[in-house]
């Protein structure tokens, strides 16, 4: 048998990549799946969960017509302090996932929108968690005083304004700025293609609804989670098409 032949019988097997490469190259993958559209779809569906349970939790307000000692007591309650002070952590829990659900929805689809509903889009965004989560403190916030900062008690004009400014956010001001965010999300849907059309289309009938409305509607509150969740659950349905 020739050198070569040797050389060529005694060649050893492909090797996989040294463990160093595949490690340098962790972070990339990972990075790469975080921005993808099944992480947005994922960060979505929590958004949605845990803002459905935060205002459930929230609305179990005392009613404002109680004494002050009737609401000192409630307040007191460890249940209903409980109850509140839960709400507001999944507020804060529902703002991490939403925003991540934004980042990588710009992220994804940057490329086909233009600079103005790009502005929009995360402008609206941004604002709209900033006063989720005021609204969601605002109406925590007695039993803050109680459970945190030793308040004695909680009188009728304190908890009268806490709850009034706490559902005017929620109620009044929010649902423009979700409707400000359906509508352009909605509009880079429909001109990328990136999504059904019918998305597009259940997105503007959404935003029209919460932008007109007249009226304070307590159901309001979870027309935003339920578009954000149906967009989600469209978002994993279309998963095996690949990474766009």
């Amino acid at each position: 048998m020739s050198g070569a032949d040797q050389t060529s019988g005694n060649a050893p097997p492909d090797e996989p990549p040294p463990a160093g490469l595949a490690l340098a190259d962790m972070p990339s993958r990972v990075i790469r799946r975080a921005e993808s559209f099944v992480s947005a779809a994922l960060a979505g569906v929590v958004y949605a969960v845990l803002a459905f349970i935060a205002l459930w939790l929230l609305s179990g307000y005392p009613d404002l017509d109680l004494s002050d000692a009737e609401l000192s007591a409630w307040f007191d309650n460890r249940s209903n302090e409980a109850r509140l002070l839960t709400g507001l952590n999944l507020v804060a829990i529902s703002s991490i996932a939403f925003l991540w659900f934004v980042a990588v929805m710009r992220r994804r689809i940057g490329k086909h929108e233009d600079q103005f509903f790009g502005t929009v889009f995360f402008g609206s965004a941004v604002a709209f968690t900033v006063v989720w989560m005021v609204a969601g403190a605002a109406l925590a916030a007695p039993a803050v005083a109680t459970t945190m900062l030793g308040a004695a008690s909680v009188s009728e004009s304190s908890a009268s304004l806490a709850a009034g400014l706490g559902w005017a956010l929620l109620l009044v001001v929010a649902p423009r700025l979700q409707a400000v965010f359906v509508f352009t999300t909605s509009t880079v849907i429909r001109r990328s293609q990136v999504l059904p059309n019918w998305l597009a289309v259940f997105g503007y009938v959404i935003a029209i609804g919460m932008f007109v409305m007249p009226l304070v509607f307590t159901s309001l509150g979870v027309a935003f989670p339920v578009w954000v969740l149906v967009v989600s659950i469209a978002l994993l349905t279309l998963r095996e098409r690949g990474d766009r």
